[in-house]
This record gives structure tokens, C-alpha cells and sequence, in this order.
């Protein structure tokens, strides 16, 4: 009798879920993970043979089943009562910082990087002689190590930083120079330097950058004192949130850096779009909020400042860059931004068509190491 009691309820169970998903609004985008939701495919002879419906038909359960977000909260409350300290996503750490967990690096794809930048640096160097610096920004998990749980497996970013210059050959570049900022923000980890909720460093951790890279250069950087700070927003929840799914503390701030002596300056975007400022307010209303910083990544951003000292940088660059660059402005007359993963041109015959003096590299560590888009260096 109890047996087809459970029997019973089992189904009756079974039964409600499904009258309920099929009730259940299609949803079409996600606040939470701020991405598009799978549809009901549409079917078809082609896509039954090659499997894709029946991928996309799984996806579109998933996305779609009857109180998700919940479903997956309870899935991570329910690792954390036992223990665990990550949800294979990101790791739980202590203070509230949610630390995403290391890729093992690709070997394969560290040679093919190392040796498109090596090309492109070669080819350059048969035009013109351009000084060329790499400055190299730790991730999350390097800096703030003492944040993580006991034993948790990172990249080892110092190692790797020397791998990439022995692969990059640098006796044979002498225009060429390697930075990075590990042991500058590892000295600065008790400031609030990375967002807790977010994979990026925030606006005082671009600044420590910024300080440290100009005095390599033996420029003089601008100081705190020479900014005015403001707080913008302080319900920021970022990437590390929603790969999380579960988060008790509270959310980040972001913060403006203006100079307080005035810097004039104007933005085309991808050669047709002219923006009035760096920071885009619309996006502090949005779920992505680090996209507040010149409204996210684009593919080529010109930028023209009113200091009148006759420099052009060309910037290739990853999105950590876009809290970097309000402050290297303060330096330069002009600067040509460029994310090869949306612009796919010759790298070579765009730096050769402009007037540039330098270029600079400036990638999270792992990036430069992992990005699929530097083919584009080799063309």
C-alpha cells in the first residue's frame, strides 16, 4: 500500500511540474545571467538528422523549466550546506568574493598566440620602429589568493607570465617590453582593488595600474588628489554572481575617476559613431554595469584629447582595458583602441596606415595566453 502511495504522489508530482512548465511564460532574456534564453526550435528534417534539435530542444527545456533561477539556487545552497566551496564555476570565498575558477591553459593555442604577436612585431619593426610594451594584469584568483578556499587550484600567473617571454623571444625584440602588474596589486589586496561580485579589477585597481605603468615608462602619472572620485552605483552584481547563482553579500560599487583639471576630448566608435562621453550612464540601469565604461567593448574606438603633445598610441586591448583607459588619456593626443575579437582586419596594415608612435598590449594574463582571435596579428 505505502508502495503505491509513493507511486502515486511521484506521479502526481511529475504531473504538476509539467502542467506547470507548459503554463509557464516563455521567458526570452535572463536579468540574472544576462543572456538570451533558448526559444522552441523550430523543426525540421535537416536539423533532426544533424541532432541540432534535439540539442536545442534540451536547452530549451532547461532554460525554460517552471521556476529556474530558484531550482538552481537551491542546487548551490544545497553544495554549500555540504561543504563545498565552489559550484564548479566559481569558487565561494571569503568576504563575500565570488573568485571564477581557472581554464587549464591551452599549450597549443599559448604557442600559436605567442607566435602571431611575434609576427605582427616583425612585420611592424620592417616599417617602422614603434616601441612596443605588454602590460599584463592579473586575474582575480592570483592576487587575491588569501580569498579563496584552502587548496583551491589557480593558474599560477607568475609562471606562466615568464613563459610567455621566453616564447615571445625577447633578446630578439628590443623594442619590445613585458610588464606586469602582479606584484603592484598583490602589494594593494587589502584595498578594494576587484570587484567581489565580478571578474574585472575596479577603478581603483586600473588606477594602480595606470600609476605603475607610466613610472616604468618614466612618465609622471597623475595622483589621486588630481581626480575627482565619484560613486556611480553601488548595485553593481557582475559576472562572478551570475555564474554563482547564490550570494549573500552585498553588491559592488562603481566609481568615476574625472580629472579635475579638464580634459576635452571626442570619440568616433567603429569609424561612424560619435560618442559625448566615456561613461554611459544607460548602462547603470542595466545588468551590465561594467559596461559603463565607454558602454562595453567595441571594436575600434579613436579617441582625440586636448592635450597638445603630439602622441598616438595604438591600444589592442581586452575588456579589463576599458577602466584603464580614462586615465591614460590624460597622456596622449590620440588613441586608437582595438579589440581583435570584433575587429577582423590585418593588424599589420591598419598599424602601417596610421601615424602611431606606440603600441601597447594590455590583457589579463590568461587572455593573452588564451585568446582565439590574434590570427587576425598574423595577417
Amino acid at each position: 500500500m505505502k508502495e503505491k502511495i509513493r507511486t502515486i504522489c511521484f506521479t502526481l508530482i511529475l504531473f504538476s511540474i509539467s502542467i506547470g512548465n507548459l503554463f509557464t511564460p516563455i521567458k526570452h532574456f535572463s536579468n540574472k545571467e544576462n543572456r538570451y534564453l533558448q526559444d522552441l526550435p523550430k523543426f525540421s528534417y535537416k536539423s533532426l538528422i544533424s541532432n541540432k534539435f534535439a540539442k536545442d530542444f534540451e536547452t530549451y527545456t532547461t532554460d525554460q523549466f517552471m521556476a529556474r533561477d530558484f531550482w538552481i539556487g537551491m542546487k548551490t545552497m544545497s553544495d554549500l550546506s555540504i561543504l563545498k566551496k565552489d559550484n564548479g564555476r566559481v569558487y565561494f570565498g571569503k568576504d563575500f568574493y565570488l573568485i571564477d575558477k581557472d581554464e587549464p591553459i591551452d599549450e597549443k593555442q599559448l604557442e600559436k598566440n605567442m607566435a602571431y604577436i611575434s609576427s605582427f612585431i616583425n612585420n611592424i619593426n620592417r616599417e617602422k620602429n614603434i616601441a612596443i610594451n605588454i602590460l599584463l594584469i592579473p586575474s582575480k584568483s592570483q592576487v587575491m589568493g588569501g580569498k579563496l578556499p584552502s587548496y583551491a587550484p589557480v593558474v599560477n600567473e607568475v609562471e606562466l607570465v615568464e613563459e610567455l617571454k621566453v616564447k615571445l623571444n625577447l633578446k630578439l625584440k628590443p623594442n619590445l617590453k613585458v610588464l606586469d602588474l602582479i606584484s603592484t596589486l598583490t602589494n594593494k589586496n587589502h584595498e578594494y582593488i576587484y570587484y567581489r561580485t565580478d571578474h574585472h579589477w575596479t577603478s581603483l585597481g586600473a588606477f594602480y595600474g595606470y600609476e605603475a605603468y607610466l613610472k616604468e615608462k618614466g612618465l609622471k602619472p597623475l595622483s589621486k588628489e588630481d581626480f575627482t572620485i565619484r560613486q556611480v552605483t553601488d548595485k553593481f552584481l557582475g559576472t562572478s554572481y551570475r555564474k554563482a547563482n547564490l550570494y549573500f553579500g552585498q553588491a559592488d560599487k562603481i566609481h568615476n575617476y574625472r580629472p579635475k583639471i579638464k580634459l576635452d576630448y571626442s570619440l568616433l566608435i567603429n569609424g561612424q559613431v560619435e560618442a559625448n562621453d566615456i561613461y554611459d550612464e544607460s548602462y547603470l540601469d542595466k545588468t551590465d554595469k561594467y559596461s559603463y565604461f565607454f558602454g562595453g567593448d567595441k571594436a575600434l574606438i579613436e579617441i582625440t584629447t586636448s592635450v597638445k603633445n603630439g602622441k598616438t598610441i595604438a591600444i589592442f586591448k581586452d575588456s579589463l582595458a576599458n577602466s584603464f583607459l580614462p586615465f591614460l588619456m590624460n597622456h596622449y593626443e590620440n588613441i586608437l583602441v582595438i579589440d581583435t575579437r570584433y575587429l577582423n582586419i590585418s593588424m599589420t596594415n591598419l598599424i602601417n596606415e596610421r601615424d602611431i608612435d606606440e603600441i601597447l598590449f594590455l590583457y589579463n594574463i590568461q587572455n593573452l595566453a588564451q585568446e582565439k582571435s590574434f590570427i587576425w596579428f598574423n595577417k
